[in-house]
């Protein structure tokens, strides 16, 4: 019989092990997204006749795969060269096109946890990327003709950090003040506000203080296939999407030099002379060395309309929710202490997402079904978080409810580079990735993808990609054991883990 004792061991246990497992390729029918719909006019594009021969073939749709094809296209020395991209399902129907439309960097208020783990340089420089990489997409967008930039409704807004509990509040402050020393120029528009100060401009139920900075909102499914519509266009003659076209095998053969990749699907092979793995939380399907390193987690996100009483504040705000994690080893239960929301700006509506479910529905990559307990959670939570500026509770009903799946790492860092044969089981040297956003991949997957691009095309890259993002022996093998995802996603005791 198992004592109370023995459960936070055999949660961490169980943990490992689904964190272990084969993701799968994604499954056909997933939940309906709502920014999904309608789907783009080439949701569901696919070639007459699969090429058979490409230079580069990218695996996934979403904004770091639409990002490295861009770059791969109009880089000026390989404009002789062909770019194909293959999708498991409809066209940036992943974790893209399912996410918050929150353009945000964490940084500020984890700037002290990641200075502590890597150094203030290190901290700053992951920090500096994420700025960076948000203003590369307002660059992005306002390079793009008009109908795609009102579609995308990109607005820089300020976001506002509520803090539910008085120790997550005081961390908080810490972490800004320890972000305004190593990064000043990108802390001036940080504030701290106290509890009253919060609940009186933002008219939150609950409060022990909040942080407002910088952030971005947009609908993201809507850019990323606008861009890549862009794309086919400009480039018909060297440029295919394959949609629904699932790619289950890659292999190697020295003898098809240059193309010496092998991609199978299910409507047949091609070869390729370079691939790049943008397939973030089901990464772990092609690439099992990497199991435990890369996992997925389903998270929840829904769209609901409010009662006419409610502001549309969705033009000039986006608002997060922290507070505590919570464990329950009995039941399984987590809690992670975060909850987003940006609002329409035009239509009033807001979009929720966060999580409160069993960790054995949470490490999983199915986005096929919305459990419960999440869903529930979604639907009542609106209700109690703001007071109405009439002093009268205003309700919320939820529109649609879906499910995602995320890539996490185990060094919560996203992994960016080459991959050496010991990690591909190929004996190529041609195989790259960008995988891995940990639930943050607004604020980095272009100039990630930017970045990658420019690194197949053979230019040098140094100091343009954060150190704790590249690939290398040590960090796969050291700093991104799978025994480590139980503390660094659940922050369970320690002996949880042991």
């Amino acid at each position: 019989m198992t004592s109370d004792k023995d459960a936070p061991t055999m949660m961490a246990k169980r943990i490992v092990e689904m964190a272990t497992e084969d993701p799968g390729l994604p499954r056909p029918s997933p939940s309906i997204a709502f920014w999904q719909e309608p789907p783009h006019s080439i949701s569901d594009i696919q070639s007459p006749k699969l090429p058979d021969k490409v230079d580069y073939v990218i695996i996934g749709s979403g904004i770091t795969a639409c990002s490295v094809a861009n770059t791969l296209l109009n880089y000026p020395a390989l404009s002789n060269k062909r770019v194909a991209v293959f999708e498991a399902r409809g066209l940036t129907s992943g974790a893209t096109g399912r996410n918050g439309g929150h353009l945000v960097s964490p940084f500020a208020l984890e700037f002290s946890m990641l200075s502590a783990a890597f150094g203030i340089e290190k901290a700053a420089e992951v920090a500096r990327f994420s700025y960076k990489s948000m203003d590369r997409v307002y660059e992005v967008v306002d390079a793009l003709d008009a109908r795609i930039q009102k579609a995308a409704e990109v607005r820089r807004v300020t976001t506002v950090t509520n803090f539910l509990d008085t120790r997550s509040y005081e961390r908080a402050r810490e972490s800004v003040r320890q972000f305004a020393e190593a990064c000043p120029d990108l802390a001036s528009e940080v504030v701290i506000l106290t509890a009253e100060q919060t609940k009186k401009k933002y008219n939150f139920t609950m409060s022990s203080g909040a942080v407002e900075h910088p952030a971005g909102a947009l609908w993201p499914y809507r850019l990323i296939t606008g861009i890549f519509a862009k794309l086919l266009e400009q480039h018909s003659t060297r440029f295919s999407i394959d949609t629904n076209t699932p790619v289950s095998k890659v292999s190697y053969d020295r003898g098809n030099a240059p193309y010496s990749y092998t991609l199978e699907t299910p409507r047949g092979s091609i070869n390729a002379a370079q691939v790049v793995y943008c397939t973030n939380g089901f990464t772990s399907h092609l690439l099992p060395a990497l199991r435990g390193k890369i996992f997925p987690l389903r998270g929840t996100m829904s769209t609901q309309t409010l009662s006419p009483t409610a502001p549309n504040h969705g033009a000039k705000y986006s608002w997060s929710i922290v507070y505590e994690p919570t464990h329950d080893p009995e039941n399984g239960i987590s809690s992670v202490g975060l909850y987003y929301l940006t609002q329409n700006a035009k239509t009033g509506d807001f979009y929720l997402g966060g999580e409160k479910q069993k960790y054995d529905e949470i490490l999983v990559s199915d986005d096929t079904v919305v459990p419960d307990l999440p869903a529930d959670n979604l639907a009542a939570l609106m209700t109690g978080l703001f007071a109405s500026p009439e002093e009268t509770e205003f309700t919320t009903h939820p529109k649609r409810i879906w499910a995602g799946i995320m890539g996490f790492t185990a060094d919560h860092m996203p992994l960016v580079g080459k991959l050496d044969s010991k990690w591909t089981w190929n004996s190529g040297d041609g195989e790259w990735i960008a995988a891995g956003f940990n639930g943050h991949g607004m604020d980095k997957c272009w100039l990630v993808g930017e970045t990658l691009g420019g690194m197949i095309a053979g230019e040098d890259v140094k100091g343009k990609l954060p150190d704790l993002y590249q690939i290398t022996d040590k960090r796969l093998e050291e700093r991104m054991q799978a025994e480590i995802v139980p503390v660094s996603l659940f922050r369970l005791p320690e002996h949880a883990s042991s």
